[in-house]
This record gives structure tokens, C-alpha cells and sequence, in this order.
């Protein structure tokens, strides 16, 4: 795995914006060096149910999954775009957009291994509260559970 080989896990919070900022800023000039922006979205159910007064909720929250999946891939484009700004060339930009199949986690350890990404960038949220502590972070269970590449945390 070679340490230029980037994978950056963007979920559009601050930290993950601040951590675009990062790879651009570290690594835009490295020569060789490929960043894949990936970021994870809510599975959207296929649905087939007559109109009824309990159906149209059910309707509702999966119209409001499509425009988050729809919604998400445009700040990805956006994160995309300031690489580019900050002198990352075309073919130096991957996107990985991805359906939610276990925790996002194990989702973006698999992805590290299946890519053969040597250097993984992810932002830590800035607030500690009592479900971190107990369930762990995003960043936290990365951390503890990913071997075999360096590991940047943008807070």
C-alpha cells in the first residue's frame, strides 16, 4: 500500500470539510499521489403501497431519503471541486458514493483493504458526548480497528 494512495471519508460535517481543506493543502503537490472521496448514504426502500392515510408518512420519509442521497452526492461534487481548487488534477480525484450495507465503520476498513489505500483521512466530530463514550466514534472505531495504513484525524 503506498501512502500516497488516499482515501478521504467525507460525510459534509465541518471536520470533514476541514479535512478536504487538509488533503489538499498536504498532498495536491505530491507526485503520484490519488485521493478517492468516499462517503456512505442511507439505503432508499423500493416501495409499492396503496395510498392510505399510514402509507403517505411512510412515502414521506422515503421522499426525504432521496433528496438526502441526492443532496449528498452534490456537497461531494463540492468537496470535489475545492480538491480541484487546491491543485489536485482530474485524474487524481476519485468519488465513491455508497450504500449503507453495515456500520460505516467496517464500511470504510473494507474499503481501505479492498483499495489498498495507504493513508486514510477522517474528521472527528469536536464534541464528546455520553454515545461516543459508550458506542465509540466514526473516527474512534476506525482508529482501534484499521491495521496496515497511517491514519490522519482532522478535528
Amino acid at each position: 500500500m503506498l501512502w500516497t494512495n488516499l482515501l478521504l471519508a467525507y460525510d459534509n460535517s465541518q471536520t470533514a470539510l476541514r479535512a478536504v481543506e487538509y488533503v489538499g493543502q498536504m498532498f495536491s503537490k505530491v507526485e503520484g499521489a490519488k485521493v478517492t472521496i468516499l462517503s456512505v448514504f442511507e439505503k432508499v426502500p423500493d416501495y409499492d403501497m396503496v395510498d392510505t392515510h399510514y402509507t403517505q408518512q411512510v412515502k414521506g420519509r422515503i421522499r426525504a431519503l432521496e433528496r438526502e442521497k441526492e443532496s449528498g452526492r452534490l456537497r461531494i461534487d463540492e468537496a470535489k471541486k475545492h480538491l480541484l481548487r487546491l491543485g489536485f488534477a482530474e485524474d487524481q480525484i476519485q468519488i465513491k458514493y455508497i450504500e449503507k450495507k453495515k456500520s460505516i465503520p467496517k464500511q470504510i476498513i473494507d474499503e481501505v483493504k479492498k483499495g489498498q489505500y495507504g493513508t486514510v483521512v477522517v474528521g472527528r466530530r469536536g464534541e464528546s458526548n455520553i454515545r461516543n463514550m459508550l458506542f465509540g466514534s466514526v473516527s474512534g472505531s476506525v482508529i482501534s480497528n484499521l491495521t496496515g495504513a497511517t491514519i490522519c484525524v482532522v478535528e
